[in-house]
């Protein structure tokens, strides 16, 4: 079984390789998306966010104030509003991300020690501005009012540390873990890549029996097996498992590295998870090409039961906090469970027994594959377990 094993391997890596559309799926379509995916959010976090300001105290404080905007290298000042300006209008026609309204008596109200609000306007319909500027806002705006407090108290001859301690007697010490540099790189390219890894391997696997049926290849395949179907599968198992770490090595060892994208986890512990990972993926694919004998609607079944994995994933969007039904839907996909293994290894540097309730998971998503193995082998009994008179080339 040894040997029939290795020629069936053999056999299916051959034949994959001469196969164009498994090239473009395997070679073309991975490479370009990843490399793509990797120019596109190449700038890592965003810098110089094009902001408006409107001061309408015109104050030393509230120029100070705009002059600490400027001086930040994630926002860039590129329009000064007036009175006659429209809120919407200097959005649309100046193409800023955020307004910050300086209000009438900002340095007056600052010196009696009234509270003074700096209205922030931003343009969300991408979020990821409203966020960042909130947090850019947030922390000039406390490094400005701790200035006013040292300036407006120093004279009485207090130490000025002494002074931040007594009226800003609370201190938050943010300590980022996962992604400290709140890199977009390192954030959405390996969770679009290692799904679209997933959908590959997936969408070839779905076509290993019904391809070779269609191509009248199949008795070829039964010879070489020696009537074996258990040395079929296992051969094809091992042929698409290559082509799957493959895509892996080229993702993990070429294209983190080039852009510089780090893995803080153990490389042993994520090698695991995605052995199981991809084993996965090739067995419910084979248990579809088994069930459908027909191409087409395999490719269909396998496109729709994958195509929503990155949005159901909770890597976008927390899973609990999707309706139910949106919610039991991400269970069934496996690449949810990865995904959450996959960040506490690569991300967070956790122990692989924390990944254990993902390891389990992607088992019992295993037990499925097989089982879906041996219902297509039923069904298919009359096609799949043939005595060929002749092997065909």
């Amino acid at each position: 079984m040894k040997w029939s094993v290795y020629h069936i391997f053999k056999r299916e890596m051959k034949r994959l390789s001469r196969q164009k559309s498994t090239r473009n799926l395997f070679i073309i379509i991975p490479v370009a998306v990843f490399i793509l995916l990797g120019l596109i959010y190449s700038e890592g976090a965003l810098r110089e966010v094009s902001i408006a300001v409107y001061d309408n105290d015109n104050s030393e404080l509230s120029r100070t104030y705009i002059r600490s905007l400027e001086a930040s290298p994630n926002l860039d000042v590129i329009y000064y509003m007036s009175s006659e300006d429209d809120l919407e209008t200097v959005f649309v026609e100046n193409e800023v991300q955020g307004i910050f309204y300086i209000p009438k008596d900002f340095y007056k109200d600052v010196l009696k020690g009234i509270p003074v609000d700096v209205k922030i306007y931003t343009n969300s319909t991408n979020i990821v501005f409203g966020n960042l500027l909130y947090r850019l806002a947030t922390e000039v705006t406390q490094l400005m009012s701790a200035a006013v407090v040292v300036k407006n108290m120093a004279p009485l001859g207090i130490n000025p540390d002494k002074i931040l301690g007594t009226v800003m007697p609370i201190d938050v010490n943010t300590k980022v873990l996962g992604n400290p540099q709140y890199n977009y790189i390192y954030y959405l390219l390996p969770g679009l890549a290692t799904v679209l890894i997933q959908m590959i391997l997936f969408f070839a696997a779905s076509q290993a029996f019904n391809n070779e049926w269609k191509l009248k290849t199949y008795t070829d395949l039964y010879a070489t097996a020696n009537g074996n179907i258990l040395t079929m599968i296992l051969g094809k198992y091992l042929a698409y498992l290559v082509f799957g770490l493959s895509l892996c090595g080229f993702l993990f060892a070429v294209v983190f590295p080039v852009f510089g994208i780090p893995i803080y986890g153990n490389i042993g512990s994520l090698l695991v998870l995605l052995l199981l990972f991809l084993t996965v993926n090739i067995f419910l694919g084979f248990g579809i090409s088994l069930l459908f004998k027909d191409e087409i609607i395999a490719l269909d079944i396998a496109i729709f039961y994958n195509s929503p994995a990155f949005v159901f994933s909770g890597f976008t969007f927390p899973i609990w906090a999707m309706p139910w039904f949106n919610s039991l839907y991400a269970q069934v996909i496996p690449y949810t469970h990865f995904l959450t293994g996959f960040l506490k290894i690569y991300q967070l540097n956790t122990p692989f027994k924390f990944i254990l309730p993902e390891i389990e998971k992607l088992f019992i998503f295993l037990v499925i594959g097989v089982v879906i193995i041996s219902i297509g082998l039923i069904i298919n009994r009359k096609i799949i377990f043939l005595q060929p008179k002749m092997s065909t080339i």
